[in-house]
């Protein structure tokens, strides 16, 4: 949660933002992999499949602590 924000309305915007960013960073890292499958398969070069794996490790990290649909935990 952002410390710096003051009301509930704005730490409720935030909160839905940075879970929205991480279930976004999540699905990422799930999807690239086989982008760069893809890369390989018609001869991408190097660097582009070095930036392809960079993304990758990026949106593992910061998807790290998507938990998912939390509507259907609380059933």
């Amino acid at each position: 949660m952002v410390p710096s924000v003051s009301t509930p309305r704005a730490r409720s915007a935030a909160a839905r933002a940075e879970g929205a960013a991480r279930a976004t960073a999540f699905w990422s890292a799930v999807a690239l992999p086989f982008a760069a499958i893809g890369l390989l398969a018609v001869g991408a070069s190097p660097p582009r499949i070095g930036l392809l794996l960079l993304c990758n490790a990026v949106a593992l990290v910061v998807g790290h602590g998507h938990r998912g649909d939390r509507s259907r935990r609380d059933r």
